[in-house]
């Protein structure tokens, strides 16, 4: 019985030193950590903010706005047209951090039976580029704004916090979760893929883009162009006048101008083109043989 005992204590005392050497090695190797925002929930869909703490070489921070949609439910793009809300995100009550781009995958056309506009018919995550401002620990607050549909749409409100702390910490999880958000963003303007001309209407009514198509494209696919502008501009739904010579020609009508601004400057409008599982962006201005 006595030698019983003693190996009994034994025992314990060196699963007692296995548990302290086991948790000093989680102590001494740097957390990988993911910085996220609690889900905030509404009927249709949830959101939440999902931060990467690691600085890349410019200095800039990445992050996403996460939007998981129940299925049947949608959301907008940065401009569904005349009707709908698009997705903002209010930085102004942040500490230590700041909102330097809000950036949209491509969208796709919706037609709901009440009106056609541009969304997102599935879950979708916006990546955001962020800046710190100031040295040590930062608190990322955000008031998100969004709008989600079914058979009528409702408008979706939430603050999301993340504390970011002062130390550069890495998050495989974060990473991996912005480099696949990253990815659905559409592609630079290129050789085979672009913008060719685009012009504004002297009376600023409408707006007349061409774009050079890939040689490429899958049976039944039609290029699908999407137009946004500065804030307070809006956009009818493009018409496609021509489509061959693998070029395709819209024609786009102004619908409304920002309050008390000047003519449309093609510097500030953006247009994305889809042809397939291809989506290409490019500002107005950058229009010609080869993007440039």
């Amino acid at each position: 019985m006595i030698n019983s005992g003693l190996s009994i204590l034994v025992s314990r005392a060196i699963l007692n030193v296995a548990v302290r050497v086991v948790l000093c090695l989680f102590v001494a190797i740097p957390a990988a950590v993911a910085l996220e925002s609690d889900w905030a929930e509404t009927e249709g869909g949830r959101m939440r903010l999902v931060i990467d703490p690691e600085p890349r070489a410019d200095g800039a921070i990445l992050g996403l706005l996460d939007i998981e949609l129940d299925p049947g439910w949608k959301t907008y793009w940065r401009d569904p047209g005349s009707a709908g809300i698009p997705p903002t995100l209010d930085f102004s009550q942040s500490r230590g951090v700041a909102l330097e781009a809000f950036k949209y995958p491509a969208p796709v056309r919706v037609d709901d039976g009440y009106a056609v506009w541009a969304g997102y018919t599935s879950s979708v995550r916006f990546p955001l580029q962020l800046r710190r401002t100031m040295p040590g620990a930062a608190e990322v607050k955000a008031m998100a704004f969004i709008g989600i549909c079914e058979k009528i749409c409702v408008p979706f409100q939430a603050e999301l916090s993340v504390d970011l702390p002062a130390e550069s910490l890495t998050s495989d999880r974060s990473k991996s979760m912005i480099t696949e958000a990253m990815a659905t963003l559409p592609e630079a303007a290129g050789q085979d893929f672009g913008l060719e001309r685009a012009s504004v209407a002297d009376d600023q009514s409408r707006i007349e883009i061409v774009a050079r198509l890939p040689a490429f494209r899958p049976g039944g696919a039609a290029p699908q162009l999407f137009v946004a502008g500065p804030e307070g501009s809006a956009f009818a739904q493009p018409v496609l006048v021509a489509d061959e010579g693998g070029q395709a020609h819209w024609r786009v009508d102004v619908e409304r101008l920002p309050a008390n601004a000047g003519p449309l400057d093609p510097a500030t409008i953006d247009a994305v083109i889809t042809l397939g599982q291809r989506a290409m962006g490019a500002r107005l201005m950058d229009a010609g043989p080869h993007g440039e």
